[in-house]
């Protein structure tokens, strides 16, 4: 048997590996792990009577593999160089003779260069004129970065084992519902610490030690021991006996995009009759008295709060009803620093982050932040959401909320005093917040606030009206709503303290701003304005 005749089995192979996967994704992989393990068997000069069989044997152990190694990486394979015949015949033996955590040990400590070149190559099967054309770097220096990097393969295979994430670290973005505790927790124990982040993905879909977590990235466990206390201490992971587990829901790609088909064939089925009702509560809106003091920029703002909170309120009622109710937030497990809250995380890789147009239509939870007795006013505060219609809280980062507080009312009041103890990173933030559509500049010159102001009292008639109209979105449109609400996420049997409504929130979380998209895109809210030059963020202060 030559090597060439091995493809003839992938259609066979294909169906015995999704009959024992039910995923075609990894049944593909599970082939060609199969195929590549035939591959090296002829090089080794194995006599192969019958083939069907021999690959069949191969691919259950490889099946059984996965099953035993469930929270490993997949096998990887450096036997196959097709497109470089320019490699030494010396180096094929050795390929053939390094496992594939070794590999991955190895590419743990190339540096990014050759680090990224190898992985296209080895672990996604990219060829070089891709990897070439991806990265804009000749083909040639694309065979040398390989040349270099296989070179440290060869010397540096017997390291200790890596997981992916010691080789491509992947992203984990945080969000929470409920309250922060003073030190901005859980989003302060995080931050943009890529660490932090891999650790927490490492130890989701099973208790692991702290020596096995060290060991998965490539790090010591001296550096990791003392971020691991902070995670535990902080809440965001939970100790038990001598392992650890991340103790928060952590939403995957296939999460994320496993319904959003559905939510938008359902958007562009229902989003004029839902745009009947959320015109009408726009008119009653641009009636208030609060609204027509603001100009025309405040008001587009106002305009994109009201619809984005009905909207996703209407949608959040009907969620939790399928899931047993709203969770009281005075039930919301009480945290370190005085925080109150759940902790949610999106991990994506890096591939993920390129191919993720879905995203635009997430919308966050409404932040606020205020305070009593806030220099001369009894209260005061920012109500925010990010969505496409313009970015806030997100926009302004690494202001804080305070930050942003403290400027918007001192630049308001035009008190002297208040400008001289706000954050100096504010002004640095200026040009950025112009931009975003949270400042401007008025016709003299002078910098002023562009987002609504209005009076204490006009906060909590703006949501009765919000809420008056998302009653109404749900008493027409709850039953084909609640259609979205299938296939809730599978959380990891030892992780408990997970509300029921996180499992089902991404089966609907993008369907609020793909109705507001539609509706935008065929000229029914916002006509007339370019979201990306002219962005209208749903922000407004309160003040008494």
């Amino acid at each position: 048997m030559i090597k060439e005749e091995l493809v003839e089995y992938a259609d066979y192979l294909l169906k015995a590996a999704l009959g024992k996967t039910q995923n075609i994704t990894e049944a593909e992989e599970l082939v060609q792990d199969t195929l590549l393990g035939g591959l090296l068997a002829i090089a080794q000069g194995k006599e192969i009577i019958n083939p069907e069989s021999f690959l069949m044997t191969i691919l259950n152990r490889k099946f059984y593999d996965r099953l035993r190694k469930k929270y490993r990486m997949p096998v990887v394979s450096m036997d196959i160089v097709a497109d470089i015949p320019y490699v030494d015949q010396g180096l094929e033996a050795l390929e053939q003779s390094i496992d594939a955590e070794s590999i991955r040990r190895c590419l743990a400590n190339l540096t990014q260069i050759y680090r990224e070149v190898m992985v296209k190559y080895y672990m996604y099967g990219q060829s070089v004129k891709q990897i070439s054309h991806d990265l804009n770097v000749p083909e040639n220096t694309i065979k040398s970065r390989l040349d270099v990097g296989r070179k440290h393969v060869r010397k540096d295979f017997d390291m200790n084992s890596f997981e992916k994430q010691s080789y491509e670290p992947e992203y984990l973005w945080m969000s929470n519902s409920g309250h922060l505790g003073t030190d901005n927790e859980p989003f302060s124990l995080v931050g943009d610490d890529r660490i932090t982040m891999n650790l927490l993905i490492l130890a989701y879909e099973k208790p692991v030690t702290i020596p096995e977590l060290a060991k998965a990235i490539g790090i010591s466990t001296t550096y990791i021991e003392p971020i691991v206390e902070k995670l535990v201490k902080g809440e965001l992971m939970k100790l038990v006996a001598d392992k650890v587990y991340t103790d928060f829901i952590i939403y995957t790609q296939e999460d994320r995009v496993r319904n959003f088909e559905a939510e938008k064939k359902l958007a562009e089925k229902l989003y004029k009759d839902i745009w009947k009702i959320v015109e009408q509560g726009l008119m009653e809106l641009q009636e208030q008295e609060y609204y027509q003091k603001q100009n025309n920029s405040q008001k587009r703002k106002l305009d994109s709060f009201f619809v984005t909170r009905t909207l996703q309120r209407a949608v959040n009622h009907i969620r939790d009803e399928v899931c047993g109710g709203m969770q009281p937030f005075e039930t919301y497990p009480d945290r370190p620093n005085g925080g109150k809250w759940y902790a949610m995380g999106n991990q994506y890789s890096k591939e993920d982050m390129e191919h993720s147009d879905y995203t635009k239509y997430y919308i966050s939870g409404e932040r606020i932040n205020g305070q009593n007795d806030y220099r001369g006013c009894k209260h005061v505060c920012i109500c925010e959401y990010d969505s496409l219609l313009g970015l806030s809280q997100m926009g302004y980062q690494p202001l804080s909320t305070d930050d942003m507080l403290n400027m918007l009312f001192a630049i308001h009041s035009e008190s002297e005093e208040d400008l001289k103890i706000i954050n100096p990173k504010c002004f640095e933030s200026i040009p950025k917040l112009k931009k975003l559509g949270i400042l401007a500049e008025d016709a003299t010159g002078k910098t002023v606030v562009d987002v609504p102001i209005i009076g204490w009292n006009d906060r909590f008639s703006f949501y009765n009206l919000s809420e008056k109209y998302d009653e109404m979105i749900r008493e027409c449109f709850g039953e084909q709503i609640r259609g979205l609400m299938k296939g809730a996420i599978k959380l990891p049997g030892h992780l408990k303290s997970v509300p029921d409504w996180q499992r089902y929130m991404e089966c609907c979380s993008k369907f609020p701003m793909l109705v507001v998209w539609n509706a935008y895109e065929n000229g029914l809210f916002q006509a007339g304005y370019d979201l990306q030059d002219s962005p209208a963020p749903a922000m407004f202060l309160a003040l008494e």
